[in-house]
């Protein structure tokens, strides 16, 4: 009793909290795993609603500073998605890495896992900061509208799994839920590599709050040193993140001007393709939200970047002029947040006849194009001095929702087929 009195005096001369034993480790210990336990249980819920055409699956990327910051500089607009990740914003700039140890969902899942193999030394110790590289290099690179590893965030990885296993199996569909068991193994192996070392969303929060622990730093070294010695150390940070940026943003310009190959079809709304791909995160919303399964993911015809980005098929339906899903359901800003109406003025692409394979312009009778229009963009003309007919597209009213080539009874490819060219209705 007297060694507690003793240790509950000194603890009390120096501003201490005063405890008894160590019994409240234990308690603090379940309540915190109990909170961890309903952070992950809240994001499985926003990522997988109950009801099919729930859009909740938009808000857990959304929290994600890395991914607001990001998004906001490369679309160069503030939207109430963006908002979200503000009170995480607020949080990380007096605690560094608060979310990672109270509020990510990926992070649990790798507790767990290491809890799969005995206690090691980190052999990961020496590897550099990679992640701090990675969050600067796509900042920088967002400022030229193209973020370069924004589709890293962790968030996004799991909402992608998730996802993955909402739609009806398939190797597209689980394809793109890979990012999230590979960070899981990385895990097993390299125990907290991920989070320490490569996440750029913790490594956006250290950066978020640099500037207030460099003031600390400065002024702890100016009064150790009675400002007698430079206190410079805290610039190199400074440094190093204006080299970064300054790399990102000409690997973003580099990615915007190589040639690429003909660009594929995007959902309605989308950015343009020069930017597309480094603001889209891959998180499969719009496939999944999608009711008529026609968006999926890309896997190489628009080159490296574009891998697992969203891309339109109509080989089995079309982009529904009631639907707008895909506009309510991206979190990043690569699919513009559209109302039904604007979205039915956006053009995906024109339609176009091949003349050589149109059953109808080579004397047959067909006509499933112009019936199934909903747009009625599709029309009969005369040619050859009326000894023929042919379809003819109304590129004021074609806006290539790919009802006519779903269609098209031609195959192996389609006489009637949408080609990427994105614009919008003129009015009236």
């Amino acid at each position: 009793m007297a060694a507690l009195c003793r240790d509950a005096a000194t603890a009390f001369q120096h501003g201490e909290p005063v405890s008894g034993p160590n019994h409240e480790e234990p308690r603090r210990d379940r309540l915190r795993l109990a909170g961890r336990w309903l952070v992950l249980i809240a994001a499985v819920a926003l990522a997988w609603p109950l009801r099919k055409e729930s859009s909740t699956s938009v808000f857990l990327p959304a929290l994600s500073p890395y991914v607001a910051l990001c998004s906001t500089l490369a679309v160069r607009s503030l939207t109430v998605l963006t908002l979200l990740a503000v009170p995480v914003l607020l949080l990380v700039l007096f605690s560094p890495r608060w979310f990672c140890r109270h509020g990510c969902p990926v992070g649990l899942l790798q507790e767990w896992v290491e809890r799969l193999r005995p206690a090691t030394s980190a052999r990961w110790q020496q590897v550099p900061p990679i992640g701090k590289w990675l969050a600067l290099l796509t900042l920088g690179g967002a400022c030229l509208g193209y973020p370069l590893f924004q589709w890293l965030d962790p968030l996004a990885l799991f909402n992608g799994f998730l996802n993955a296993w909402r739609q009806p199996l398939a190797a597209a569909s689980l394809l793109t839920g890979l990012g999230l068991p590979v960070l899981l193994v990385l895990d097993l192996v390299f125990p907290r590599l991920w989070c320490q070392r490569v996440c750029p969303l913790g490594a956006t929060q250290e950066l978020l709050a640099w500037p207030r622990r460099w003031r600390r730093r400065s002024t702890r070294c100016e009064m150790e040193a009675g400002g007698e010695l430079p206190c410079a150390r805290g610039f190199s940070l400074a440094r190093r993140g204006f080299l970064a940026a300054c790399l990102g943003g000409a690997g973003a310009f580099a990615l915007r001007v190589i040639r690429k190959p003909m660009p594929p079809l995007r959902p309605p709304g989308s950015l343009g393709e020069g930017g597309f791909t480094g603001v889209c995160i891959r998180c499969g919303n719009c496939a999944q939200a999608c009711p008529s399964r026609i968006i999926q993911p890309d896997f190489g015809a628009s080159g490296v970047a574009g891998l697992l980005t969203p891309v339109l098929r109509f080989e089995e339906d079309y982009c529904r002029e009631d639907c707008h899903r895909c506009n309510e359901v991206c979190p990043s800003g690569a699919i513009a947040r559209l109302s039904l109406a604007a979205k039915r003025r956006r053009v995906i692409g024109p339609a176009e006849v091949n003349v050589e394979t149109c059953l109808l312009a080579n004397g047959r009778e067909c006509t499933a194009c112009i019936k199934r229009c909903p747009y009625e963009a599709i029309t009969l003309h005369s040619a050859d001095g009326g000894f023929s007919t042919l379809p003819r597209v109304a590129l004021g009213r074609c806006t290539g929702c790919g009802a006519c080539e779903a269609v098209c009874p031609v195959r192996p490819r389609r006489a009637i087929r949408v080609v990427a060219r994105p614009g919008e209705l003129a009015e009236g």
